[in-house]
């Protein structure tokens, strides 16, 4: 999702002033990520959590064990390859294999994580809509 002038056009928002356009659409990118993350860890135990967490602020120890039991050797797996493409590189960073991890991750503990994005999407915008004219001081 970007956040940008068609996103406020998509909301009804495109008369915002100049000056406070971009600080909206800050918010409204950071309240998506905090919905996101709350629906996302909803039923997930608190060893399940701290695993993202760890993955998510690179902790190697982490890593290293969520590597060890994945039971194959990443560097093969075509989602690593996207990954180290998307950087221009052809060896993983500790960032680069937490990002993979990540998408792995969630694949197995979200695997309806699209659904989860789009329909907190979709509620963000209508909650923006209903608002219109709140927003823009009418």
């Amino acid at each position: 999702m970007k956040f940008d002038d068609n996103f406020l056009s998509e909301v009804g928002l495109s008369n915002l002033p100049e000056d406070q356009k971009q600080a909206f659409l800050n918010h409204a990118q950071e309240e998506l990520e905090l919905r996101v993350g709350t629906k996302m860890s909803e039923g997930l135990t608190e060893a399940q959590i701290e695993e993202f967490e760890g993955i998510m602020e690179n902790d190697q120890q982490v890593i290293r064990k969520v590597v060890s039991e994945l039971g194959m050797d990443f560097r093969t797996d075509p989602i690593y390859k996207k990954v180290l493409d998307k950087y221009g590189v052809s060896e993983g960073t500790w960032e680069i294999i937490s990002e993979y991890l990540s998408i792995k991750w969630i694949q197995k503990n979200r695997p309806n994580y699209h659904e989860i994005v789009q329909s907190t999407i979709d509620e963000l915008k209508n909650e923006i809509r209903s608002g219109q004219s709140q927003i823009l001081g009418q």
